[in-house]
């Protein structure tokens, strides 16, 4: 029977590496103990040269194989990016790729009830033969082993792997066919189970929680030779299943097994327990969502009905620690995309990225494109094979998350290469039949070999009227008939933005973003759009800012918000989440001339009151005329006085005038008002008999200029007619508290083998309002007490009037001695200026 134990915790780690290591009487010294996942090196948030983690290190432990089963593996799931590894001095395996799993069989190594010493050397260099490297690369690749180590133990026969292919999903009696391998034994041996000669049976049992939908069985002949044995199983008539989708994502488990079946014993009772006669060989469990895609020249389709992608690339890597955190951190990931900024659509870029991410994915209904790891570099015929390898890897380790819609086929950026792209696509075509794949170019007219034309469009370079805001996809591919397309990459790199830039700046972040958006939605040729990228990231000296950080993200790399990921999250249903986020701080002097407007208001209500100095200004709804075919257009505000003067009998005529006037005064001061303006606005002063200074007061209190006083704004978001939010702003703002919180108020309890467990604090400076205040930058001191330490240094200066940092448990139970029944990690965020705040996070 299979059992798999983690091994994450009791390592000892050496920043070098010796041959002598590796000897079986070698005792390490002074060596530093260590949990998994583990960084080879923390490194400075910004600013530290890369080749700080490129080295090569050693990790090793103790290991006391079990006493039960009969075959042994060590199951690795992701080292960065090579390793040898040793057992008691002998050399036992090795794997190149930093991205993908990878398992070693150890039994013939080892004994039952042995402790032995593992060693693992790994090489964090960028080797030539290991893809992405080669070349120049636009990320970090992290040095150490970052992922799970499991110790499987398993009968003398397992299953290997197993792939369910849902069919006749749109029917109302589904079908699931299973594609099953089964490793035979090691050496050819008899099937006994306690002595005793035994048939073998294959079962495939769907279930829906603890109900079981259906199941079948199949007799197997006797598995007593070696090699692998390919299997298939088919369940039929498979009803009231519902489907696999982003607003419902039901998932159905599927579980094989192979049974040993004890022949009767004609001694003992007939009426015997049917489970004495029954013996599990082995348990193999995948996730099941039955649903189809399609993409079409018309665009993409989830189950039949037609759906516009949008979404965002994510990297993997979070500050200090790089790619080395835990499950917890690796699902809330995936919250983020999907419940705070609201897409659709992820692109693990440009890699395989961890499985417990992409399981969240499965259960929160985001969609996801996975590729193989690269970037823009194409090696030797060594370094394809190896990226074969990889995306053979990626593929059988991932093809049954439903939550993937499409793979990655080609290396990311690259030029055309007819013979290795047939390659890769012909071995993603015979291990997944099921999904469609693409392959990310930022060529024109580049060779289609995949079903997709997956694009990286930076074309657009700004401004509302720009001509084509996004390329044609015709234009793109050269081919007379028309494809499927997906824009993988935009904005990004071509309007890098730092969370604490200059508010214009902000905006016109999120504005490019908008507009990109927009122009997907109205065009039927594209299927959707990917932004480029999430979360800010650490990057190499020839990317990035002067720091070596990437400022590409919607959000920071401490997953702190942006302008630009409201454009995202307004994009959602406002019954399920209403978003009123307005992309003004309502301060003079933030701007140009000390205008406060055109303030956008990324917002998915139907409308918003804007209320001045608790004297209502009036009702503004969605700018449909810039923004037609988003879902949710900005609610765009450009001045302060129309509903006051329509209320007072001024003209359309009048008000056009004014608004043209305004906007050029805001745009660039009022000597941009040519000699007709001001013919047309003394006409105007004449038909109102109004004075001079009356005009300018009044063009005044349209654009909130300097002499005026501040005053509180409310924006108050209606949906059906009612109110659904309200938010208080004021230029007269500055900071009163700190907010500090958990993302999550409740961790595991270190235990002995498990890895560590970790979430984020954030922390703010919010106004009198309730807002940020993104000019304080206090400094502050962060404390840990009980079985908890931070990640990070543990002073922090407030950039942008926030910082996030993680605190993670203590790595395992032979560490810690709980006293209390219901421990608490206590986190105390100081400041000189606003005291202390204090964070109880319980260990359960």
């Amino acid at each position: 029977m299979r059992t798999v134990n983690s091994i994450a915790s009791g390592w000892l780690f050496c920043p070098d590496f010796r041959n002598e290591y590796t000897a079986a009487t070698f005792s390490p010294k002074d060596w530093q103990k260590v949990c998994l996942p583990h960084t080879n090196r923390e490194v400075p948030f910004n600013g530290f040269d890369e080749k700080e983690y490129q080295f090569v290190s050693t990790y090793t432990r103790n290991l006391v194989i079990p006493t039960t089963g009969k075959r042994f593996f060590l199951d690795f799931d992701g080292v960065m990016c090579a390793c040898d590894i040793w057992i008691n001095g002998t050399a036992v395996g090795a794997h190149k790729g930093g991205y993908t799993p990878f398992s070693i069989e150890i039994t013939r190594f080892v004994s039952p009830g042995e402790t032995i010493r593992l060693v693992v050397r790994v090489d964090s260099t960028e080797r030539d033969d290991v893809p992405p490297f080669g070349h120049v690369v636009d990320y970090l690749c992290f040095g150490g082993i970052y992922r799970d180590v499991f110790l499987r133990t398993q009968d003398e026969v397992y299953i290997n792997s197993v792939f369910a292919r849902p069919e006749k999903v749109l029917e109302s009696e589904k079908a699931l066919n299973v594609d099953i391998d089964i490793a035979g034994p090691e050496k050819d041996v008899e099937t006994y189970v306690n002595g005793r000669e035994c048939n073998e049976q294959l079962s495939c049992t769907l279930l829906d929680g603890a109900r079981i939908v259906n199941r079948v069985t199949k007799t197997l002949e006797p598995i007593t030779s070696t090699g692998m044995i390919h299997g298939s199983l088919r369940l039929e008539k498979l009803c009231d299943l519902r489907l696999w989708d982003t607003e419902n994502p039901t998932l159905y488990t599927l579980v094989v097994r192979i049974d040993a079946i004890i022949p009767s014993d004609e001694k003992k009772e007939e009426k015997e327990d049917e489970s004495n006669a029954r013996y599990c060989i082995d348990e193999y469990r995948v996730p099941v969502g039955f649903r189809t895609v399609k993409f079409t020249p018309e665009g993409f389709f989830l189950n039949g009905q037609k759906m516009k992608l949008y979404g965002l690339n994510r990297h993997q890597s979070w500050p200090y620690v790089g790619y080395a955190m835990p499950e917890r951190a690796q699902r809330r990931d995936a919250e983020i995309l999907k419940n705070e900024f609201g897409v659709n659509l992820v692109r693990t870029s440009h890699y395989p990225q961890s499985p417990y991410f992409l399981e969240a994915c499965d259960e929160m209904g985001l969609l996801v494109l996975e590729e193989l790891p690269g970037w823009q570099y194409i090696g030797d015929a060594a370094w394809k094979n190896q990226a074969c390898i990889d995306l053979e890897s990626m593929i059988l380790r991932d093809r049954n998350h439903p939550a993937i819609i499409l793979w990655g086929v080609r290396i990311n950026e690259s030029q055309d290469d007819h013979d290795f792209y047939m390659r890769t696509n012909e071995l993603a075509r015979a291990l997944d039949p099921t999904r469609p794949h693409g392959g990310i170019r930022y060529v024109q007219k580049s060779e289609l070999l995949e079903d997709v034309y997956t694009f990286n469009d930076f074309s657009y370079t700004g401004g509302k009227n720009c001509s084509e805001i996004l390329l044609q996809p015709r234009t793109v591919t050269g081919l007379r008939h028309a494809v499927p397309y997906l824009v993988t990459e935009h904005t990004g790199h071509m309007f890098p933005t730092k969370r604490f830039d200059h508010e214009d700046r902000l905006r016109e972040h999120a504005l490019r973003h908008a507009r990109i958006l927009n122009a997907t939605f109205g065009n039927p040729r594209i299927s959707g759009a990917i932004g480029w990228c999430a979360f800010d990231y650490n990057t190499h000296k020839d990317f990035g800012s002067g720091d070596r950080i990437c400022y590409h993200g919607v959000a920071d790399g401490f997953r702190m918000p942006k302008y630009a990921a409201f454009v995202y999250a307004s994009q959602t249903n406002p019954e399920k989440k209403p978003v009123l986020e307005p992309a003004t701080l309502f301060a003079k002097g933030e701007r140009n001339a000390a205008h406060i407007l055109p303030i956008e208001i990324w917002t998915n209500c139907e409308s918003v009151i804007l209320c001045r100095g608790g004297k209502d200004l009036g009702e503004y709804f969605p700018d449909k005329k810039e923004f037609p075919y988003l879902p949710h257009p900005p609610i765009i505000i450009t001045d302060f006085i129309s509903d006051q003067l329509l209320k007072k009998g001024y003209s359309a005529m009048d008000l056009a005038l004014l608004r043209k006037l305004i906007k050029k005064i805001l745009e660039k001061g009022e000597n941009a008002l040519n000699p007709m303006d001001m013919i047309q606005a003394k006409l105007f002063m004449l038909r109102r008999h109004m004075p001079m200074d009356a005009m300018r007061t009044l063009i005044a209190d349209s654009i909130f200029g300097w002499g005026r006083k501040d005053e509180r704004f409310e924006l108050a978001g209606y949906v059906g007619g009612k109110e659904v939010l309200r938010k208080t702003y004021g230029g007269d703002a500055y900071a009163v508290r700190l907010e500090v919180k958990a993302d999550d108020t409740e961790l595991h309890m270190p235990t002995v083998g498990a890895g560590w467990d970790t979430t984020r604090i954030t922390v703010r400076a919010l106004d009198q309002y309730g807002n940020l205040h993104p000019f304080t930058q206090e400094a502050i001191t962060i404390s840990v007490e009980g079985a908890g330490e931070i990640i990070g240094p543990s002073v922090l200066p407030l950039a942008g009037g926030c910082i996030a940092f993680w605190i993670r448990t203590v790595d395992s139970a032979e560490e810690a001695t709980f006293i209390d029944p219901t421990p608490e990690i206590t986190v105390r965020v100081i400041s000189e200026r606003f005291g202390e705040n204090k964070v109880l996070i319980k260990l359960i």
